[in-house]
């Protein structure tokens, strides 16, 4: 069941990054910040960030790993998936928006799931990604 838990909710936050793709709602999604999301919105993107460290824990230390998702699974309940899914925008292009935001997060813990999962970063707090450069705004300037 775990399993299934941590595919079935990663295989929802890759289409929320999907719909970003195809949405084109890149303004939107670019000045999106986590002040700007709903408390459903952080309880989502806060579920799916320590989902993804406890994760990279589980590959460099399997039985320590195991035990946090397993401690999650009971945490989080039989329901988590259903519920996480509930936590997500309604609003294709604001669900998009936020699946935008949770990919620019894991991406700027890319260097801490890889190099360095440890138990003890799990609990951390989600902060906002670094504000990417785009040429057309560096010409604004």
């Amino acid at each position: 069941m775990l399993l299934r838990l941590s595919l079935s909710v990663t295989y929802f936050a890759g289409l929320c990054l999907i719909c970003t793709l195809i949405s084109g709602c890149e303004n939107t999604a670019d000045s999106l910040q986590m002040k700007d999301l709903t408390q459903e919105e952080t309880l989502f993107i806060q579920r799916m960030v320590i989902l993804e460290r406890t994760k990279a824990v589980a590959l460099v230390d399997k039985e320590t790993g195991f035990a946090l998702l397993d401690s999650l699974a009971i945490a989080w309940g039989d329901s988590a998936l259903e519920r996480t899914q509930e936590l997500a925008a309604n609003s294709p292009l604001r669900s998009a928006a936020v699946g935008k935001l949770l990919g620019q997060i894991l991406k700027a813990e890319r260097d801490s799931l890889v190099n360095a999962p440890r138990p003890d970063r799990i609990p951390l707090p989600v902060s906002d990604p670094l504000p990417s450069t785009h040429p057309e705004q560096s010409q604004k300037s």
